[in-house]
């Protein structure tokens, strides 16, 4: 029982989380117009791979940014350390779907 209400929390928690990552991109040069011209598909991988990001507390997934063309991923942003960097490239790879990872993401 416990451990349901904990995994509730948590999962609200991370879809919380997303609508503000999302929302503040939106504040931050979002071009609505190019959501309207990506397929659905490509919108939805981007956003399974950056729930998957947000699930890894070691990460902090609003400094990466997640675009998707096809199946074709690119994550960009910054992380602390080259093992986060390489970890994120690693969980965009492992979700169903994606054909390729061009690792964007910069060390600080």
């Amino acid at each position: 029982m416990k451990k349901q209400i904990i995994y509730k929390i948590h999962r609200s928690l991370i879809m919380a989380c997303l609508f503000i990552i999302f929302g503040v991109s939106g504040c931050a040069g979002f071009n609505p117009k190019a959501v309207e011209e990506a397929p659905r598909e490509d919108i939805i991988l981007a956003m399974k791979i950056k729930a998957k990001l947000i699930e890894i507390e070691e990460l902090k997934a609003a400094a990466i940014h997640v675009e998707v063309t096809n199946g074709w991923v690119v994550i960009s942003g910054f992380v602390d350390t080259r093992s986060q960097r390489q970890l994120a490239a690693s969980i965009a790879q492992q979700v169903a779907n994606v054909k390729q990872v061009d690792n964007q993401i910069k060390v600080k």
